[in-house]
C-alpha cells in the first residue's frame, strides 16, 4: 500500500507531502551509498517513507525508502523509445485515441513496471504494465 501510494505521487504528480519531517541519517547513508555522486539532491519525508528526489547520471530520479532505510522503489521518466516492443505495440493497437502525457519506469525488489498516462479529449487514463505482459487499467478520469 504505501509503494502503491509513493509511485502514485511520483507518477501522476501529486507529490505534496503532509507532516514533514527530519530524514534519518540511517535512510541518508544509504542512499549516499546506493548514488554517490548524486546531485540537485532534494529530500521530504512523512512518518510512513522518505521520498528523494535527485539527478544520477544526467537522469532525473526518485527514490522512496521505508523508516528502516530499505529502497522501496526508483522511479524515472523515460521516453516512448525506451518501453519494451511488445508494450509500445500494445498501446498503439489498443489505445490509438489517446496521447501520452507520462511515462515512467518503478525498479523495486521485484523488478521492473512501465506506468503511463493518456489523455484525449474525454478524458485520462492511467495504465501499468510488469514487464511485457500488456497494460491494466489503474484509473480512469472523465473531463
Amino acid at each position: 500500500m504505501i509503494l502503491a501510494l509513493a509511485i502514485m505521487a511520483v507518477t501522476f504528480g501529486s507529490t505534496a507531502m503532509a507532516h514533514e519531517k527530519e530524514i534519518d541519517k540511517h535512510i541518508q547513508q544509504r542512499f549516499n551509498k546506493e548514488f554517490a555522486g548524486a546531485a540537485d539532491v532534494r529530500w521530504s519525508s512523512n512518518d510512513q517513507y522518505a521520498q528523494v528526489e535527485f539527478t544520477y547520471n544526467n537522469m532525473r530520479l526518485y527514490a522512496y525508502y521505508n523508516n528502516q532505510g530499505e529502497t522501496l522503489a526508483v522511479i524515472r521518466n523515460i521516453y516512448f523509445s525506451s518501453v519494451p516492443l511488445a508494450l509500445q505495440f500494445d498501446l498503439k493497437k489498443n489505445y490509438k485515441e489517446y496521447w501520452i502525457t507520462k511515462i515512467c519506469e518503478v525498479t523495486t525488489k521485484d523488478g521492473t513496471q512501465y506506468r503511463v498516462t493518456l489523455e484525449n479529449a474525454d478524458g485520462t487514463m492511467q495504465l501499468h504494465s510488469n514487464g511485457n505482459d500488456g497494460w491494466e487499467l489503474t484509473r480512469k478520469e472523465a473531463k
